[in-house]
């Protein structure tokens, strides 16, 4: 019995220091493994990698649309939106832009298309481009505020983006007897004014000619400025690259086709490409500042009709394709575009272009290549709708249900603000639904 005893007691000892040995061989296990982590982190934190310890990236292959985008373009030039007029104090334009967000907000928008470069001109602090005559009480003039900074200060807060709105070729926007004229009613510190080489005069406006590399660095060192100095969510240019028809004028571009045309190339896709590329270097100028950051152009809603191309839409009127050397399916296809924002300017049933057909057209040929689409809508037409502010609430409900569709945007801001048909009241409640 005593003996049993002892061997019991010897057992009982036995698993105590068997449980010992566990517990030990588990701490060292820890303490090796903690020190291992410890020195794989310093290594890592010392070779610069490391996403425990890095900032959160905000590079990725695509700016991230993470809702529909509710969209209203806001106009400076001839002083259609924003400022009103010229020469407003920095209090005024505080109250104008405080106004424009708080009526945006309320209605429901979560995006505003600002326009900052209406005519080679500037609503922000450029170190490129003069002080907006729209802004200043003559262009180059001192500037009251920065409108931009302002805005996208201002709008962050209520959870608003803003897209700085540019065109890219257009310098004047009034008409002038003469190219000397037109020159001569630029500031001093205009780039066209220092190098009018750079420019043609066409239709008693100004232009900067697509044909010059000198131009489309000249264009994309303006985004770049822009997208290193504001915070806003990216880049839209609208339907402006070659001008709209003149009846019998033509554009003065033949030195630079002779001088920079490939042998055999027709003008018309000289003119394409010219456009092309800007649009390109564009958008690489963007990227090279933020992935994040969009790139999109509003082209003019008819890209060409069926009886030109096969391919066209089911429609009769100006293409962009030929009168502005505006090919946006190239964009599309060769993905230098995040999203495309026809300008659908029409309504449904409407014969010549028809805002269902487009619609459909637009999607179809974005489907699948990553392309979104925003749809552009005519708020300024309202008034003369069959169907008043109920016309522009289905076309928004018709886009949504097509492929590729990623926002809508609304041009004409002085009929909501007016709330012409109670367009102002309609998208309150179609948004707030």
């Amino acid at each position: 019995m005593r003996k049993h005893r002892r061997y019991k007691g010897w057992i009982a000892a036995l698993r105590s220091l068997a449980l010992y040995f566990l517990i030990l061989v588990i701490l060292c296990t820890s303490a090796f493994a903690g020190l291992l982590w410890l020195s794989s982190r310093d290594s890592v934190l010392k070779s610069g990698q490391g996403a425990t310890e890095a900032p959160i990236s905000s590079e990725s292959p695509s700016p991230v649309f993470d809702r529909e985008v509710r969209g209203v373009y806001i106009a400076s030039v001839h002083n259609i939106n924003f400022p009103t007029r010229s020469g407003l104090s920095s209090d005024q334009l505080q109250a104008e832009l405080d106004a424009i967000l708080d009526h945006c907000h309320r209605i429901g928008f979560n995006t505003l298309y600002f326009q900052v470069r209406p005519t080679g001109d500037a609503l922000y602090a450029s170190r490129i481009f003069p002080v907006s005559r729209y802004l200043a009480a003559a262009e180059g003039g001192a500037l009251p505020l920065d409108p931009l900074a302002y805005l996208v200060e201002k709008a962050t807060f209520l959870g608003i983006d803003v897209v700085a709105w540019v065109n890219p070729y257009r310098i004047t926007s009034s008409s002038f007897p003469s190219k000397e004229a037109a020159l001569a009613s630029l500031s001093e510190k205009n780039p066209a004014k220092q190098h009018p080489d750079w420019t043609v005069f066409y239709g008693g406006r100004l232009y900067y000619n697509p044909a010059l590399p000198s131009v489309s660095d000249l264009i994309a060192a303006g985004l770049r400025e822009i997208c290193e100095g504001y915070g806003v969510k990216g880049i839209l240019y609208d339907d402006y690259f070659y001008p709209y028809p003149v009846s019998g004028e033509s554009f003065g571009d033949d030195k630079a086709f002779s001088d920079l045309a490939p042998q055999g190339m027709s003008r018309e896709d000289w003119r394409r490409e010219n456009v092309n590329r800007m649009v390109k270097q564009s958008y690489d100028t963007v990227k090279s500042v933020s992935q994040r950051l969009s790139f999109g152009v509003s082209p003019f809603g008819i890209w060409k009709n069926a009886s030109s191309d096969p391919e066209g839409s089911a429609t009769r009127g100006l293409e962009a394709y030929h009168s502005l050397y505006c090919d946006a399916l190239a964009w599309i296809r060769g993905g230098y575009v995040d999203y495309i924002a026809p300008q659908i300017y029409w309504e449904t049933g409407y014969s010549a272009a028809s805002f269902d057909v487009l619609v459909r057209w637009w999607s179809d040929r974005v489907d699948g290549t990553g392309v979104k689409l925003f749809v552009s809508h005519a708020a300024y037409k309202v008034e003369g709708f069959a169907l008043g502010s109920k016309e522009i609430t289905d076309q928004i409900t018709l886009a949504r249900s097509y492929r590729g569709f990623g926002g809508s945007i609304q041009y004409g801001y002085a009929a909501i603000l007016a709330n012409t048909r109670n367009l102002a009241g309609d998208l309150q409640d179609f948004y707030g639904s």
